[in-house]
């Protein structure tokens, strides 16, 4: 069970739909704005949750500064990074470019948090093996002739109107390579990180909805995770139910490629 991070006010029992009453009675619009009424809000947060919304949503909720710091961006273009971390053969998380040993605070920002949760095994689905090569990786078997260990951190931002972090949503992989192939995987995890916790609630108990990875030894493999999450105001509920989810497609010389989206 994913459970909700330790600052988080929010009530596992908040499901209900924002009330259009109580927002019009609480959220008061700019100084230069027209009040929206209680249908316009409705309907405007409901096209926001289902991927409807036209420019006049997004005015509108921009217009109501507490509505505007707490409903996601959608005209923000995708914030998603990602890092990475090479072992040495003893194990030493080292720079991938210099094999330098990495400080704490540089592994820090790779492996996963005491909070992260690891995949399980009897739940994750495993897919066909893949047969893509690296782009451009001709040749790339006389250079690799032994195994080697790297863990890849992705991290999707997700960011209200204001610009303030809703939440962050992390995946990790752990993936061996070696000889032009993807060896094995190591261990996978995600995790929540829980920026605004006057918003953000993770449902209790619901399960990863998708946790798959691809088989191995193959030329290229995947792994991909998804979650589900309901932004809710501590007072009022929840308006919006969303379904992050990251994939990462590691090749058998240690590049990767990412994938994802936070709805």
């Amino acid at each position: 069970m994913f459970r909700v991070k330790r600052n988080s006010r929010i009530s596992a029992a908040a499901s209900v739909v924002v009330s259009a009453a109580a927002l019009a009675v609480t959220l008061a619009p700019s100084a230069h704005a027209a009040a929206p009424t209680d249908a316009e809000i409705t309907a405007a947060l409901q096209r926001h949750n289902d991927g409807t919304w036209t420019q006049a949503d997004v005015d509108l909720v921009r217009s109501v500064p507490e509505l505007a710091a707490i409903v996601p961006d959608v005209t923000r273009p995708q914030e998603i990074t990602t890092k990475s971390v090479q072992f040495s053969a003893d194990g030493t998380a080292v720079d991938a470019a210099n094999g330098e040993p990495l400080s704490e605070a540089q592994l820090a920002e790779v492996m996963p948090g005491p909070d992260a949760q690891i995949s399980n095994p009897g739940e994750a689905v495993t897919t066909p093996a893949e047969t893509e090569a690296a782009p451009g990786a001709g040749g790339f078997g006389i250079r690799i002739t032994g195994g080697s260990w790297k863990m890849t951190h992705i991290t999707h931002t997700h960011r209200s109107y204001t610009g303030d972090v809703i939440f962050r949503y992390h995946t990790y992989a752990k993936f061996n390579y070696g000889g032009g192939k993807v060896r094995a995987w190591g261990e996978r995890y995600d995790d929540f990180t829980d920026e605004n916790s006057s918003v953000l609630q993770v449902k209790i108990g619901t399960k990863r909805i998708t946790d798959t990875k691809s088989a191995t030894p193959a030329s290229s493999a995947t792994s991909k995770m998804k979650r589900e999450v309901d932004l809710c105001v501590l007072k009022y509920g929840c308006y919006a139910t969303l379904h992050p989810w990251a994939q990462v497609r590691v090749y058998g010389t240690g590049s990767t490629k990412i994938d994802g989206s936070g709805v």
